[in-house]
């Protein structure tokens, strides 16, 4: 454990030349289809941003990603940073207005897709305002009909072009436009600079990786749980790292096996599942050996005992990277641990007074270098100014503190939602939901799941006269929503409890919870997951 390097060396550029300084030909990243020594790496990576700026992009310009996990989405990651362009990952579940709305905020005019993502911006093509080229990763046939509107060029294209040098800019200049939930509303873009991403990224002050470990990484790549605590934490601390396409509960401790993997990044949820299945005797007969966990397993002990191996308990998010921190040593259940150096945290009630320890309070973070935060949202100055307060980033989420300085999460300050590590906003929901024809107006709340975090459910009621058909409901709304956003329980009310200013009584709906009266789409047989949506 060395700290964190000067602010001026916490960019792309600065990491990937300290490790072509000392190994540029170990073995850096794989995954199922390639394998890259970190020099490779870094040579693809430029070859990938150079070939873009031949497609009307330049210093400064947002370029839209919506690829599966690979190395080719790896590399086109940090070919954008290497080069001085500015990402815009997208969540591969998005359609619909979801993806029309990021791709026109961000300005992107550039989309590296997969191609069977190419349907699905062909359905909001008449929407679309700036972009204007698909790089297509896969069959140009099914890009075929996509010609009509756009240019389409060929990934393998990009791959080709002459490596340029890359630019030289500061710790302030703009990685990426990380696009928010939308908790509160339409999903925000979070100006991410390289240093706010490095730090994030980085654990040089908290222990592992250390020389020698081995990273895996099953998260998707445009979350930044994936993309920068798994992928890019490696690069910085110069170990290798394996990309899998996904989280698989079967396969997982076979991949851990294959790849002598001793750390990775896991989601409670996933640490639930891993503990649903039959002990074996051989559980603990594997090379992990630390995982970091947000939030915490229920039963983290037990977990830590049947496969053994440490947890680190973490929190951040995309306004204030990583600002929480909880050792295998001390850690409590439930905590999220304790402040990381470099950051001031306080817990503040609604009139921006401390609270009391033990008791809850609003996250407020001020960094000590402005550059380890946002710089705001992407044209959104209103919001900015909102969130961005006298140096210090007011979160919106909710935490308490116990005597020791330890924190734990309470809730989110809005309605917002969490299920299976994906951050839901109930307001877009509703506005999906309202859009059926029967329903006047509906309400949308979060039950406890049976793994961790939430189930969603939607109260609705109906116009008058209307009958609402949930079956019908669910199959309107898997056009329109991620699904994952899709609720799985649905209660139909003559009226939602309101208070006398009409907001909604929220606490009112979740605090029924799941009962007879409540129809569960899982009971009915309609079971989601990302591999079942149609592409």
């Amino acid at each position: 454990m060395t700290g964190l390097p000067d602010i001026t060396e916490r960019t792309l550029l600065a990491c990937y030349e300290r490790v072509l300084r000392t190994k540029p030909d170990e073995l850096a990243q794989l995954d199922p289809a390639a394998r890259y020594t970190f020099a490779e790496s870094f040579q693809r990576s430029l070859r990938l941003g150079t070939g873009l700026t031949a497609h009307r992009v330049g210093r400064g310009d947002p370029v839209a990603l919506l690829l599966d996990n690979s190395l080719d989405m790896v590399h086109s990651w940090t070919g954008i940073g290497l080069c001085g362009l500015v990402e815009v990952p997208i969540n591969t579940a998005y359609v619909g207005g979801f993806l029309s709305h990021v791709l026109n905020d961000s300005g992107a005019g550039v989309l590296i897709l997969e191609d069977h993502y190419v349907p699905r911006v062909l359905a909001v093509a008449a929407e679309l305002t700036a972009l204007h080229t698909l790089v297509v990763r896969g069959d140009l046939d099914r890009a075929a009909d996509a010609r009509k509107r756009f240019r389409v060029v060929p990934f393998d294209e990009l791959d080709t072009a002459a490596a340029g040098a890359p630019v030289r800019g500061g710790p302030a200049d703009l990685l990426a436009y990380m696009y928010t939930s939308g908790t509160t509303g339409a999903s925000k873009g979070v100006l991410i600079s390289h240093a706010h991403a490095y730090t994030y990224a980085s654990r040089e002050d908290q222990g592992r990786p250390d020389p020698g470990d081995r990273v895996l990484v099953t998260l998707p790549l445009f979350h930044l749980a994936g993309q920068w605590y798994g992928g890019y934490q490696a690069l910085i601390h110069q170990v290798r790292c394996v990309y899998e396409p996904g989280f698989s509960v079967s396969r997982f401790w076979d991949v851990l096996r294959e790849h002598r993997i001793t750390v990775t990044v896991l989601l409670g949820a996933m640490a639930e599942l891993l503990q649903q299945r039959e002990p074996r005797p051989d559980d603990a007969d594997n090379p992990l050996e630390f995982a970091m966990m947000a939030p915490l397993a229920s039963d983290i002990f037990g977990f830590r005992e049947r496969f053994g191996i440490d947890v680190a308990a973490v929190y951040g998010m995309s306004e204030i990277g990583g600002v929480l921190y909880g050792p295998p040593d001390t850690i409590v259940g439930g905590e999220c641990g304790f402040p990381r150096d470099g950051y001031e945290l306080r817990l503040v009630d609604p009139e921006g007074q401390d609270v009391p320890v033990g008791q809850v309070g609003e996250l407020w973070v001020r960094p000590e270098h402005p550059e380890t935060v946002m710089a705001g949202y992407h044209n959104q100055p209103a919001k900015t100014a909102e969130a961005l307060r006298a140096g210090w980033v007011h979160t919106g989420d909710a935490f308490r503190m116990d005597e020791h300085g330890r924190f734990f999460f309470a809730d989110r300050m809005k309605d917002a939602l969490r299920r299976r590590g994906e951050n839901i906003s109930s307001f877009e929901v509703e506005r999906v939901i309202n859009e059926f024809p029967s329903v006047y107006e509906s309400a949308v709340v979060a039950v406890p799941a049976e793994l961790s975090e939430d189930e969603i459910k939607a109260v609705v009621v109906p116009r008058q006269g209307a009958e609402i058909e949930f079956v019908e409901l669910t199959e309107f709304l898997l056009d329109r929503l991620p699904y994952f956003m899709v609720p799985r329980y649905f209660e139909q009310l003559t009226e939602l409890p309101k208070t006398p200013t009409h907001k909604v009584h929220k606490h009112v709906l979740r605090d029924s919870g799941v009962h007879s009266g409540v129809w569960d789409r899982e009971g009915a047989g309609i079971v989601l997951r990302r591999g079942s949506l149609p592409q």
